[in-house]
């Protein structure tokens, strides 16, 4: 894909990225175990962009790499800050911290607000995501997964980032409370002003959300575009495997 300056949050250029193995080479040195191989793509501003694909497929490889969180050749450029949302919100979430903490701990690392201030922030964004100041004082333990999710989304939102990367965020949670969580995203995106780069397995899911998509096997981006031609003409035969069309 091209790039559009002044139109993408995030671009993408030839990235390759893997992991360190834990063996080593007759030189001494540690092995490397290749994920990514020359992913590009680019992400606009204020766009709910999918990522697709099986297990093993180097998804949560890719939004490792965005997030800064792994070595890569190739080139990522973010145009703004991000923040992310995980598949499971009850390992995201520290259970010796209250909801309030947990919410309020982005602000004290990132702006220089006064502690009224904080609260303020805190309050706003627990109402957005559908959660009452009450639950400030609530630890995880005392919440259902929905609810926790709410809270992971609330800490990743609450600085206002312009890319939010949520890896299979729905995953972990039943079907009707996933469906409430897909809803929450749509309506965050009405009242604040940031892309997503929305990682599934799940084609139906990216077709509800996304704009356009990318779908990515064995660590390569196979087919991408407009979600309505993906799903409803899909080129690569993987695509169709997805789509139980094989």
């Amino acid at each position: 894909m091209s790039g559009q300056p002044g139109r993408n949050i995030l671009e993408i250029r030839n990235l390759s990225a893997g992991y360190r193995t834990s063996a080593f080479s007759l030189k001494g040195e540690r092995g490397f175990s290749p994920v990514l191989s020359d992913i590009n793509l680019d992400i606009k501003r204020d766009e709910f962009f999918g990522i697709l694909g099986g297990s093993g497929s180097g998804k949560t490889t890719l939004a490792k790499a965005v997030l800064g969180l792994l070595p890569h050749t190739g080139s990522i450029s973010l145009a703004g800050s991000v923040q992310a949302v995980f598949q499971d919100p009850l390992s995201a979430l520290d259970p010796r911290h209250t909801v309030g903490f947990t919410v309020a701990e982005p602000l004290v690392v990132r702006k220089k607000l006064s502690r009224s201030e904080r609260e303020r922030l805190v309050d706003e964004m627990l109402e957005k995501v559908g959660l009452d100041s009450s639950y400030k004082k609530r630890l995880p333990a005392e919440l259902s997964g929905g609810q926790r999710q709410r809270v992971c989304i609330a800490a990743a939102l609450v600085t206002e980032p312009k890319l939010l990367v949520a890896d299979e965020a729905i995953s972990s949670l039943d079907v009707s409370v996933g469906a409430q969580i897909l809803n929450l995203f749509c309506e965050l995106h009405e009242q604040m002003e940031f892309a997503m780069m929305f990682i599934t397995h799940n084609l139906d899911v990216a077709y509800y959300l996304c704009s356009r998509v990318a779908v990515m096997h064995k660590g390569r981006i196979v087919e991408s575009g407009d979600i309505e031609r993906v799903y409803s003409h899909p080129q690569d035969s993987y695509t169709r495997q997805l789509l139980g069309l094989m």
